[in-house]
């Protein structure tokens, strides 16, 4: 197998792709091959487009969930998470007041929760960026040793919205993503130069050296007073929970928009009239057979 050169240029999700694909004995699965959508009405995409739409809507997903308040766990990659560092209030120069109630006071931010969006590498990649500082992103108690203790309300990616975004079987997201990290990891090994655009964040591998950068709209959002409310676990109450209608909201989030379904009667109407044009094809070579 024929390594990729190494070059002072950086190579993005598009040519991992595609490195991916050349090495397809390396990499077997059900992304080398065009699989069938959930919509019966999408027709299958070749390869490389269909691992670039799961990409697409793995990077949506972190994006949304970042946003509602949740850190997010990637095997074989990292966590995207927060470091909270609370502000205690001044005692000193508190003002104490009977018609102020404490929603009042935590919307005068006297209790400030001070948010930074981290990234907690895993061990298998930061012993490969070797130039890696190693510096811990998130200061946790010694007592906690799981990736889900070192973030707020952490969780593993979850593949099933990102399939049903995509419009695919969650299997053949699941390979694709597992596939995508794993060759990350070699072509890290194989000396070279990364670019992962996320969107919210871009991480950079190179010559062996990570380099993390939030996009300065994510630090605007984490500022914001009412993020906080954001990251508490429900502020609605339990019996309005049950009645949502989850299948509704995601049709209207940004994952459930990520790709425009087509029109299925528009669809019905002309898979009708193709059907109506082939038994008239085969209707007239059958009289002309007749006829000679």
């Amino acid at each position: 197998m024929i390594h990729p050169s190494q070059t002072t240029g950086c190579l993005g999700i598009e040519q991992i792709i595609e490195w991916v694909l050349k090495n397809g004995s390396k990499y077997p699965g059900k992304h080398n091959t065009p699989t069938e959508r959930t919509n019966l009405n999408q027709k299958p995409l070749e390869a490389k487009s269909q691992m670039m739409i799961i990409w697409r809507g793995l990077v949506t997903y972190l994006d949304n969930t970042l946003r509602a308040g949740h850190s997010v766990n990637i095997k074989k990659f990292g966590a995207f998470t927060y470091d909270i560092e609370t502000e205690l209030p001044k005692i000193s120069t508190r003002v104490i007041s009977a018609e102020m109630d404490i929603q009042t006071k935590r919307q005068d931010r006297i209790h400030v929760h001070h948010l930074k969006p981290r990234f907690v590498v895993d061990p298998e990649l930061q012993a490969l960026a070797i130039r890696y500082h190693g510096k811990e992103q998130v200061v946790n108690p010694k007592s906690q040793r799981s990736i889900f203790q070192k973030g707020f309300r952490m969780i593993y990616a979850n593949p099933v919205p990102i399939a049903a975004a995509c419009q695919m079987g969650k299997d053949v997201v699941e390979d694709t993503l597992r596939t995508i990290f794993l060759a990350i990891q070699d072509m890290i090994k194989y000396d070279n130069n990364l670019m992962l655009q996320f969107g919210f964040c871009n991480i950079s591998f190179i010559d062996k050296n990570m380099k993390v950068t939030f996009a300065p709209y994510l630090n605007h959002e984490l500022k914001d007073k009412d993020f906080e409310t954001t990251m508490r676990r429900s502020n609605s109450p339990v019996g309005q929970t049950w009645r949502t209608n989850t299948q509704s909201d995601f049709q209207k989030s940004c994952l459930g928009t990520m790709i425009k379904k087509p029109n299925q009667e528009v669809n019905q109407a002309l898979n009708t009239k193709t059907e109506a044009l082939k038994w008239m094809s085969m209707d007239m070579s059958s009289a002309a057979k007749m006829q000679q």
